[in-house]
Formats: C-alpha cells, structure tokens, sequence
C-alpha cells in the first residue's frame, strides 16, 4: 500500500505499500459498467485518479526528505489518518444501516490483529528502504508484489493461474530483473541503488501479498456468519487500521535498534523526530525545513487517491481500474526524471533500465489480459 502507497499495476489488494501498495478495497465490483463512451464523470475519475497516482507516488518520497530519519512519525502520521478516515466512514454507513451489529461483531478479531501485523511491517520497512532509494526505482521495486502474490496464493489458497497470466507474471519480474543489470561502463540510475535497502524495500511487498490473504479469509469466513452476506470494506478497513497502528508503535523499539539507537536514546530519538517533524531542527543535524507540509500533503493525497480508487471502482469496474493502475507506473517513473524540489537531480536512466520497465509494462498488461481483453473485443465487435 498498500491505503498507503498502493502497488501500482497489481490487482488491489493491500492499505500499504506503496499502497504499499495500497488501495482501500478489494476487487468487488467486477459487474460494473466499463463503458467509457459518453460518461464525462467515469472519464473525469480515470484523470483524477492517474493524476492522483502519480502525485501521492512523488510525495511518498518527497515527504521521507524531512522525516527519512523519523520514518515512525510519517508511519503514524498515516496510520492515524487512515483510522480516522476509516472509522468516520464507518460511523456514517452504520447511521445509514448499511453496517449491522451483526457485520461488526463476525469476522475473528485474530486475523483483524494478524493483518495489522503485516501492514505494519510492510509500511515500516517499505519507508526505510524507500528513504535511501532513488525515487524513479520505487514504482518498478513495486511491482514484485505481483510474484509474491502469485507464490502465495498458489503455496496458501492453492490457486492457479491461467498460463497467459503465468506468462505476464514471469515477464513483470524479467522486467525488474532486466532493469537492474547494468549497461556497460554506465551503470544508470541502478549505480546509485544501496543493494541492501533495495531488498529490504523489496521484502517489504512481501507482507500486502500475505495480507491480501488474511483479508480474503476474512471476507469468506464473515460471509458464512452472515448467512451469504458481504462485509462491508469498511469494517475491515476500519479495524485492520487500529490494530496497524498498535503495531507500529510496538515495533519502535525494533526500528530505532536498526538505526543503532538502544532502548535508553528512545526519548530522545522521540524528541528529535517530534521537532524534525514540527519543522524544527534535531540534533542529528537533518534538514525539517519541509515539514509538516510535505508528510501532510502525501497523506492528503494518499487518501484522495484511493478514495478515487474507490469511485472509479464502483463506477467503471475492476478492468477499468487495473489498467488506470497499470498506467500509472510509466508516468510515475517518468515524473521521477524530472527536476522536483526537495528531491536530489534527477538520475539519468540507462538503456537497460527503459527497456526493462518496457518488459515490466507488457508483463503487466499480459497478467490482466483475461479482464481487459474480453472487454476489448466485445466493444470492437460492437463498433
């Protein structure tokens, strides 16, 4: 998330990274309309959504520019919003009836705390990693959420996939791969990739995939309790959020022993990142200039994003939406080149790493083929 940081191009499945990650609903609205002709709205909620895409992507990594060192402030900083956001839903859609007593009180609080777990460890890892990575390689890193829900699903659920989708996966992670090879003496953008943050970034897409998971358990095991009755997103999202947010906090302890600080510098690590965050200066000499706005203006937009996510959903269809998504990914590594503030100059892309996130971007569109291909060829064979 991924809320947080949606995996872009993936089918949503997780709040975290980047979003994680992360979008704030499953796939459930696969009977939608996908018709775009003559709907102004569904074509204006394609354009907020990608603008909204890209925009959260660049402000994930802009806003670890202030608070790369105090990655726990800017986790909680979203966690709590999102609880907020959730539960305020929530609170709406139960006053409205669509919510029961019966909604809130079926699913097992266990895997509502287990999910919150791998979340947790997902949005943490994946701020550590992403604060010392060259922003143009976060939406490629990505996209491996893609093979770790794929092994999962097949390892845990026993599912399989269609030899076209097998396909698509295989070329995502060629894509990665091929990207990541260096082109000569000119090693690109990859020469300024710590190999050690890259794979802990990486290992953090390992969590929405598991979490995706729990979140499909809860749904079929509420839907049993409620006599064939969906659950509302919104319970799952709402709670999921609380228990991301006590896990968080627990993993302080953890987060500041891999930045070498013991137990007894925890007051005032917590101190430096509160001033570090209020726009002030630490201890540690890092530059807070851009805080709060910038870890503000992410969450605003991560928020708008996947609230746009959701209505392009409801109104379009899944087949709609993971194109949108798919989309995004090019542009995001495209804006990455830019000159940004608050951003190191922009690196100069090998050939390599084009002609790898090129495969990546065909491994995508092979993967979703089965729900946007059908789609195409029954509006040509209406033309």
């Amino acid at each position: 998330m991924h809320l947080k940081s949606p995996q872009l191009g993936a089918r949503p499945i997780s709040r975290t990274q980047p979003s994680n990650h992360r979008t704030i609903v499953r796939a459930a609205a696969d009977g939608a309309s996908t018709s775009l002709v003559g709907d102004p709205a569904v074509a204006g909620g394609i354009a907020f959504t990608m603008a909204f895409g890209v925009i959260n992507r660049v402000l994930y990594k802009m806003a670890l520019n202030p608070l790369g060192n105090y990655v726990f402030f800017l986790a909680q900083l979203q966690t709590f919003g999102y609880c907020l956001c959730y539960f305020t839903f929530l609170f709406v859609r139960k006053r409205q009836g669509i919510v029961t007593d019966e909604m809130i009180s079926a699913p097992d609080k266990r895997l509502f705390a287990l999910n919150g777990l791998l979340e947790a460890m997902s949005q943490l890892l994946g701020l550590v990693g992403a604060s010392q990575l060259p922003g143009v390689v976060l939406p490629l890193f990505q996209q491996t959420v893609l093979i770790f829900t794929i092994g999962f699903g097949y390892l845990i659920l026993g599912k399989k996939l269609k030899p076209v989708q097998i396909l698509g996966a295989l070329l995502v992670g060629g894509g990665v791969g091929y990207a990541a090879l260096p082109a000569g003496e000119s090693a690109g953008v990859l020469s300024q990739v710590d190999p050690k943050y890259a794979l802990i970034f990486i290992a953090s897409m390992i969590f929405p995939a598991l979490s995706s998971i729990i979140k499909e358990k809860i749904f079929s095991d509420a839907k049993e309790k409620l006599g064939g009755k969906q659950l509302d997103l919104f319970v799952v999202n709402s709670f999921g959020s609380l228990a991301q947010a006590v896990f968080v906090i627990l993993f302080l302890p953890v987060l500041t022993s891999l930045r070498g600080i013991p137990l007894s510098g925890l007051p005032s690590y917590l101190a430096d990142g509160f001033t570090c965050f209020v726009g002030g200066s630490p201890s540690c000499g890092s530059n807070c200039s851009a805080a709060p706005l910038l870890p503000l203006l992410y969450v605003a937009f991560n928020l708008a994003f996947n609230i746009s996510i959701l209505q392009l959903l409801r109104s379009a269809g899944n087949v709609v939406q993971s194109i949108v998504l798919a989309s995004i990914v090019p542009i995001t590594i495209y804006a990455f080149t830019l000159p940004l503030p608050y951003l190191p100059a922009p690196p100069e892309l090998g050939p390599n790493f084009l002609v790898g996130t090129l495969i990546l971007m065909g491994g995508l569109a092979t993967y979703q083929s089965p729900n946007w291909l059908p789609a195409a060829q029954k509006k040509f064979k209406s033309s």
